[in-house]
């Protein structure tokens, strides 16, 4: 009897599930943010703020462009990894100050664009301009240096996935030049000697910019303050020792 009325009392106690929130990330590798694997920077960033929080993190790749589709629709709550630029505003939420400009210390962490050619290749890259340049900059489908190159009027190909995809093509002249973040060209090099022996990074970046977890405006209006709450967190946990003793950003 007194077993039936425990039962009881525990299936009368509210149990308070965690709230899950749908992240979409690249299905290919963006190293060191997100990896295919399910491991990167980012995801133990957010794994530990998901601890603090109290909040169930559900990890979805998917192509990027769709990725920023889905979330732009509301299908997801947001998007792991997106960089700013102002024509993004349409698709997700950024953590902006009252000038509306991005803020910083709420970035998952920052990344560097850098630009690669074939060592046969004269084009050189001076950090505002290329010269010369008689052929296409290659760049991955949908990311940030595609919006700058077409801004510039640089002719872009944009079709490449993957930074394997465009060193592939760059080695075998169906690009002139290659533009990947840094980290993940450099980690493309090592693991494939046939790039590296006729490919070379030059000195000057392209592009620095910082990556963040951006929402849904779907999820901005209905939960503004948990996803306040989240990037605040980042921003804590990023500089946090925990964070700083297991990676090196």
């Amino acid at each position: 009897m007194k077993r039936l009325l425990l039962l009881a009392c525990l299936l009368a106690l509210p149990c308070a599930a965690k709230e899950t929130v749908k992240l979409c990330f690249n299905n290919e590798d963006a190293y060191p943010s997100t990896l295919k694997n399910g491991t990167g920077l980012s995801f133990l960033l957010l794994n530990i703020v998901a601890g603090h929080l109290d909040l169930n993190f559900t990890y979805h790749p998917l192509p990027w462009k769709r990725c920023l589709k889905e979330v732009q629709t509301g299908r997801y709550d947001g998007v792991i990894g997106i960089a700013y630029l102002p024509e993004r505003r349409t698709i997700a939420a950024y953590p902006l100050n009252s000038q509306a400009e991005p803020l910083h210390a709420y970035r998952l962490l920052t990344t560097t664009r850098s630009v690669y050619r074939h060592k046969d290749s004269a084009s050189f890259w001076n950090g505002k301009q290329f010269s010369p340049l008689n052929g296409a900059v290659g760049v991955q489908a949908g990311y940030m240096a595609a919006s700058v190159l077409k801004q510039r009027q640089i002719p872009s190909e944009d079709s490449s996935q993957s930074v394997d995809d465009l060193f592939r093509k760059l080695s075998m002249g169906l690009i002139q030049i290659a533009i990947a973040e840094e980290r993940q060209g450099d980690r493309s090099l090592k693991t494939h000697p046939e790039y590296a022996q006729q490919i070379e990074k030059l000195p000057q970046p392209f592009l620095i910019s910082d990556l963040f977890l951006a929402f849904s405006h779907s999820f901005q209006s209905k939960k503004s303050k948990l996803s306040q709450a989240i990037w605040q967190d980042i921003s804590q946990v990023r500089e946090s020792s925990q964070f700083k003793n297991t990676t090196q950003e």
